[in-house]
């Protein structure tokens, strides 16, 4: 505005000076004078001197970062935007605002010439109008280049966030279908020696079959509501169930004898898992706990209730000496069994519904409800890989016995099946198990690797083959 001021100026002084010439000294050569520096039109060397000692704002650059800064970019997601702004003038530029869209931001300091200095917006649209100067504060040699209109590049997603490619992959049909049971199949496991397939049903019952043959070996009565959890002991002796009434029961496999109940929980049971040394049941339920009771005693011995939410699944790690589990509010945590807390996760993704360790416990997988899969590296808790794996919610996840293989259940009826190779190296599509009608509640790899056992909403149990590495 310093500028324009001495303008106006400089034309007054020119006004007074020709009214002396013309009026008190009318004969004089003064008129030659004012001619050569009062023309209606300035000569082009006056207007590039004028212009050369202002000031000129321009957006330099734009780019966007993911808000907050360690979230995965989502389709409607939040960035923050940092806009350059540089003044390539000659002059000092005064106090001014930027606009972004509908947000302004002011410099108050202003900008020396040559200098930039960057200003930060929150929004989501990757087509923003940017306007410098946009109350037209200070007055530029140039006020053509003050509006920015592009689209901004997006930010390039850390490798945990890239999507795992969805290649055709081949679809694979069971094996084996067995049939029985007369309503939805809630959970599968093989017993330790795998002769054995035990399956849990909305009808109340607790399955046994011949692994080999496909054949039913007994039908297990006892429960008055619908079965929904199971886990053999390490010995497999024992068969741990869990029903509606949160009670679990504990049976003799040998001879389908019921043992003994174990009450405590207030709400279905949703998981039920032995320790790998088989000293130690851990259980969860809707009612916001995890419990761990005695094996040997069947006595209580942890009651696990911090506030959390629903948990949805719990497991021991393969030492025994840790346990996670995944709950409603999509967090998962890890716990010494001594109890301190040794990761809490909080993905932003909406129920974690499903979790497993890798046969070495180096890996922890969850399985949400929009999904997708994460994978961290244990014991860092470093977040490994991102599989967005199904269009269904994850009903069940599982490792195989070497940990070449995840498999994970869905409630869009299908199984996919990932391989992993070098330790290093994410997992990859392989296959996809299609036969369920409905959808799959749970799987689980044989103790040769050479299975995958599945329960459906359709009341049969499959059996799908596992290549050869």
């Amino acid at each position: 505005m310093a500028g324009l001021d001495t303008r106006n100026r400089f034309h007054s002084h020119k006004i007074i000076a020709l009214f002396f010439c013309l009026v008190l000294v009318p004969t004089s050569g003064c008129r030659g004078k004012l001619d050569t520096i009062s023309t209606s039109t300035p000569t082009q060397a006056l207007v590039t001197n004028t212009l050369a000692s202002l000031p000129d704002l321009l957006a330099g650059s734009v780019s966007a970062q993911v808000q907050p800064p360690d979230d995965c970019p989502s389709e409607n997601g939040t960035y923050q935007f940092a806009v350059q702004i540089i003044n390539q003038g000659s002059a000092f530029a005064g106090p001014f605002v930027v606009r972004f869209n509908q947000l302004h931001q002011e410099v108050s300091q202003g900008l020396l010439p040559g200098d930039s200095i960057s200003v930060f917006f929150i929004g989501k649209t990757l087509l923003p109008t940017i306007e410098v100067d946009s109350e037209n504060r200070v007055y530029e040699s140039d006020e053509t280049n003050n509006r920015w209109e592009a689209e901004i590049i997006p930010p390039t997603p850390t490798p945990h966030c890239l999507r795992t490619p969805t290649p055709e992959v081949e679809l694979v049909d069971p094996i084996a279908v067995l049939q029985g049971h007369t309503a939805k199949v809630s959970v599968v496991d093989f017993s330790p020696d795998g002769d054995l397939i035990a399956s849990g049903s909305v009808d109340n019952t607790l399955r046994l079959w011949r692994t080999n043959e496909g054949t039913l070996l007994r039908t297990m009565q006892g429960h008055p509501f619908p079965v929904l959890q199971l886990a053999f002991s390490p010995d497999g002796s024992l068969l741990a169930t869990g029903s509606t009434d949160g009670i679990i029961r504990l049976w003799r496999v040998s001879n389908s004898q019921l043992i003994k109940n174990l009450q405590g929980h207030a709400g279905w049971i949703t998981s039920l898992g032995y320790s790998a040394d088989g000293k130690y049941l851990l259980s969860s339920a809707q009612d916001f706990t995890v419990r761990i009771w005695r094996a040997s005693d069947s006595r209580l011995v942890q009651t696990i209730d911090e506030g959390m939410s629903i948990v949805n699944q719990a497991v021991f790690s393969p030492t025994g000496t840790e346990l996670a589990w995944g709950e409603a509010d999509g967090t998962v945590r890890v716990r010494s069994l001594g109890g301190s807390w040794i990761h809490v996760f909080h993905p932003n993704v909406e129920q974690a519904t499903s979790v497993a360790y890798s046969p070495d416990a180096g890996m922890l997988a969850a399985g949400f409800e929009n999904g997708t899969i994460l994978i961290w590296s244990m014991p860092g808790g470093t977040l490994f890989q991102t599989i967005e794996a199904h269009g269904s919610e994850i009903s069940q996840l599982d490792f195989s016995p070497d940990g070449h293989w995840l498999a994970a259940g869905s409630y869009d009826g299908l199984i996919s099946l990932w391989w992993k190779g070098e330790i290093d190296t994410p997992f990859q599509i392989h296959l996809i198990y299609e036969g369920h009608e409905g959808a799959v509640n749970g799987i689980a790899f044989s103790p040769d690797g050479k299975l995958i056992a599945s329960g459906g909403d359709d009341a049969t149990v499959r059996l799908w083959p596992v290549p050869e590495e």
